[in-house]
């Protein structure tokens, strides 16, 4: 196997845990809590639309 596979696998793997972890910043983010308590109401509010 060529060994540049292995320096092209280790900086996938970089590229994939920093997305992650700016991923999970942005989501605990202070600012984007209103949003998300917004959000998570949705699915017990009642909608008059039903058949």
């Amino acid at each position: 196997m060529n060994p540049v596979w292995g320096h092209v696998a280790g900086l996938s793997i970089i590229l994939m845990m920093t997305s992650f972890i700016g991923i999970w910043i942005w989501a605990w983010n202070g600012r984007h809590r209103r949003t998300f308590d917004e959000l998570s109401r949705v699915p017990m509010q009642d909608t008059e639309d039903r058949p």
